[in-house]
This record gives structure tokens, C-alpha cells and sequence, in this order.
């Protein structure tokens, strides 16, 4: 796994995620909303890669839900995971890696395992949507795109859809279709209907891409009432704030 730290002010570093872990809540499971939402944290490293830190889920100190970073490869096939979905990479556990945080330093054994991992990931901006690997990383750092609406769209001269989305928690999202295009946004045109998406669906299905504002929609679900796009080839770039 690997995500974008934000740093604020569109200033972020890219690095390995090596657990992801909540405190202890009460004894019904959750407290009140919003404290329970900065609970959950990820071990990641320092910008500097010498040290392991502790970053929030969500940003403190504010009334908004603003991830502190954005998972662009959500692949934990190294993890060993609980049953409420917290865990780690298979050689670090949470007492340890809460130990190396609270005084700082991180045994030369595991830094350099920490580091293999981490210079074994090369991010790539602007990623072509190909498979369903593709979609699930897209899902994971978009929210699903809930709260998104589309701050601009543009048809190219050569025939590429650009779009950037707005709304998305943390980021702004650009995304281009080529290829057989065809689409329709007149559901979520702000002049006359509520702009905002509540979730998405992206589907690749006979040589083609879509991706509708829906949840869990199918190809033959998809018309009149959503805002949907077709097309052979879809890529996106996550642009944090």
C-alpha cells in the first residue's frame, strides 16, 4: 500500500503505508461523531524516509472531513489483517511500530525493509484505468467520489472528454475519455439539478470503460437521470489540496 501524505497547501510527499491501526473506543464499538473519525491513524514514513510516524486519517482541529492522505495503491497482499480490517506488513507489528514512533528511531533491519518496500512502488500521476486493480485504487483515493461534482468540462480539439471534479475529500480529480466517446451530464447540471455526486461506479465491460454516479450500477442499469461516460480508454490525476 502506498498513499500521498498531504502536507497542505497542495504540498505532499509520496509514501509506503506500512499499518493502519484505530485506538481504543468505547465499549459500544464507536463515540459520538466526529471525535471517533481522527481515531483511526497510518504508520508511514517521514518525508525525510529515516523514520516511521503516526498520521491521522483525517485532518484535527476542524469541522470538515479532510483526509491526511490519499491512498493511490491499495495493495495489502503483505499485510496480515485483523478481522475489523487494521493490521500491518507482515514484519512489524502495531506495538512495535508504536514504539519506534514514541522514541523515534527504527532498528536498521526494518528501516531497510521499510525501504524496500517503499522504493519498490513508482507513482505514476496520470494512470490509464485497465483493469480492476485500476478501479479499486481509484476508489480509494477519490472516496468513491462522494460529495464530487464537475467544476469544469471540456471537449477537446482532438476529441479527448477532459473533466476536473471538485468536492472530492482532500483533492481536486482530473479524468480524460478517448475512444468512442459518448456521455451525458445534463442530470448534474448545476442551472437546474443538484450537482453533487453521492458515489460512482466505474465498469469495464467489452473493450469499453464507464463511469456513472451511482453505486454498485451495472452497464445495462445505466440512462436517463445519471451522469455517465463512455468511452475505450479513461485515465485520471489526483491533485491534493
Amino acid at each position: 500500500m502506498h498513499a500521498l501524505i498531504r502536507q497542505g497547501n497542495g504540498k505532499y510527499y509520496v509514501s509506503a503505508v506500512f499499518g493502519y491501526y484505530r485506538d481504543i473506543e468505547s465499549e459500544e464499538g464507536h463515540r459520538r461523531y466526529p471525535e471517533n473519525i481522527y481515531e483511526p491513524y497510518y504508520v508511514v514514513f517521514d518525508p525525510g524516509k529515516t523514520h516511521l510516524i503516526r498520521w491521522s486519517t483525517m485532518q484535527p482541529d476542524t469541522e470538515y472531513l479532510i483526509p491526511q492522505l490519499l491512498i493511490v495503491d491499495s495493495d495489502r497482499q503483505d499485510w496480515i489483517l485483523a478481522d475489523d480490517h487494521t493490521g500491518g506488513v507482515h514484519f512489524l507489528t502495531r506495538e512495535a511500530a508504536d514504539k519506534m514512533i514514541a522514541e523515534g528511531t527504527v532498528p536498521q533491519d526494518i528501516l531497510e525493509k521499510c525501504l524496500k518496500i517503499d522504493r519498490g512502488y513508482i507513482y505514476n500521476e496520470y494512470p490509464e484505468v485497465i483493469n480492476e486493480k485500476d478501479i479499486e485504487n481509484l476508489y480509494w483515493a477519490s472516496g468513491g467520489f462522494h460529495d464530487a461534482y464537475i467544476q469544469q468540462q471540456k471537449l477537446l480539439d482532438d476529441g479527448i472528454l477532459y473533466l476536473k471534479f471538485d468536492g472530492t475529500w482532500g483533492c481536486t480529480i482530473e479524468v480524460w475519455f478517448w475512444g468512442d466517446l459518448a456521455y451525458s451530464t445534463d442530470s448534474r447540471d448545476a442551472e437546474f439539478s443538484d450537482p453533487y455526486w453521492f458515489g460512482s461506479t466505474v465498469i469495464l465491460q467489452n473493450g469499453f470503460v464507464y463511469f456513472v454516479d451511482g453505486e454498485d450500477m451495472r452497464v445495462e442499469d445505466i440512462g436517463e437521470g445519471y451522469c455517465w461516460f463512455r468511452a475505450r480508454h479513461m485515465k485520471y490525476h489526483i491533485i491534493p489540496d
